[in-house]
């Protein structure tokens, strides 16, 4: 094994699914726009015992189109001019850190995750100091979510440099070790081509012991072999249950290359998660959500989108993120409560109260 242990931070596995639920995205209708929304969006999840609620990190907010071009993802038709000029392109969207800290005082059980953090947006040594903070005071729920950034858009509107896809992605990684030292050593030490400390000391530390989990997310091989090294789990977006298995079974195998118990990585999916009865509705959603792609989206009766969740844990996976339309102002989170979780979590479903 490496000298950065990341055995310790966590269950490897557990014994039922883990069911997380983002309250913000950066696609029209998958994001909480206002604090008390998502304060009763949080609330409600946990009464239904969703294990965690995640939050994005992004200042920018676009249209669909705008996300599909930065994001690369393919589209259906291209949407009406006349329309994109008649609505703005953003969104109301809070800033991640500051309101997850607010989401700590405001729930009680529910884990709180970042999905995910851009690396290039904070310092990680500040950033661990940030993270144990917020641990110490949610009492240790925290999770760290990290990414290598990809919004150019937004790099260059905040007048944040936006450096080349190959040293975002080592900075990632020298960043997941700095927090790690940052976090474990009581005189932490690390010289990178990045990012360079010398005793930079947290005090208190973060309350999970030895630190809250981290997550990388992206889809990358190269990304991926750094998180077999230095990280607890691995979030991906959008994919099919069939590709999340073949995905597995390379971090099965890099984990072995590195003398890491394949156990103690974990693979999380995100989907977006819509159950509906009505065939009318489910091609609206399939129009409205075009940048996602069709592997993305669940959707159809509850027992159908169960049959779809049980299809990735068949795969392999046993954590997930889901996004839900419109999660504040719809009946689909009661849906979710009420008619899937008790399907997928038996023992830990509860009424809201």
């Amino acid at each position: 094994m490496n000298d950065d242990d990341t055995s310790g931070a966590g269950p490897a596995h557990e014994p039922e699914p883990h069911i997380g639920l983002i309250l913000a995205l950066t696609i029209r209708g998958l994001a909480v726009g206002n604090y008390p929304d998502m304060v009763r969006a949080a609330r409600a999840a946990e009464s239904y015992g969703f294990d965690s609620v995640w939050l994005c990190d992004h200042f920018l907010t676009l249209s669909p189109d705008d996300y599909v071009r930065d994001a690369g993802i393919t589209a259906g038709p291209e949407s009406d001019g006349d329309a994109q000029q008649s609505r703005s392109s953003s969104v109301p969207l809070l800033e991640c850190w500051t309101a997850l800290s607010a989401l700590s005082r405001d729930t009680t059980t529910v884990r709180l995750g970042t999905s995910v953090l851009c690396n290039s947006y904070r310092y990680p040594a500040v950033l661990a100091k940030m993270a144990a903070t917020l641990d110490v005071i949610s009492g240790g729920r925290l999770d760290l979510g990290m990414g290598a950034g990809w919004f150019q858009q937004e790099y260059e509107a905040y007048g944040i440099p936006f450096p080349p896809t190959g040293d975002r992605v080592t900075a990632l990684g020298e960043s997941l070790q700095v927090m790690r030292q940052v976090w474990t050593d009581p005189h932490p030490t690390f010289h990178g081509d990045f990012y360079r400390i010398d005793g930079a000391v947290c005090d208190p530390p973060p309350l999970q012991q030895p630190h809250p989990p981290l997550w990388v997310g992206g889809e990358g091989l190269r990304v991926h072999r750094i998180a077999a090294r230095h990280a607890n789990g691995i979030n991906v977006r959008w994919w099919p249950a069939e590709k999340c298995a073949e995905r597995r079974a390379f971090l099965d195998r890099e984990c072995e290359a590195i003398g890491r118990d394949p156990a103690t990585l974990r693979l999380s999916v995100t989907t977006l998660l819509a159950p509906t009865d009505s065939s009318a509705q489910r091609d609206e959603l399939r129009t409205r959500f075009q940048s996602i792609p069709d592997t993305g989206l669940i959707t159809g009766t509850p027992e159908a989108c169960v049959e779809r969740i049980r299809a990735y844990q068949d795969a392999g996976i046993d954590h997930f993120l889901f996004t839900i339309p419109d999660v504040a102002d719809s009946d689909c989170l009661d849906v979710v409560g009420e008619q899937i979780l008790p399907h997928i979590k038996p023992a830990r479903h509860a009424q809201p109260a």
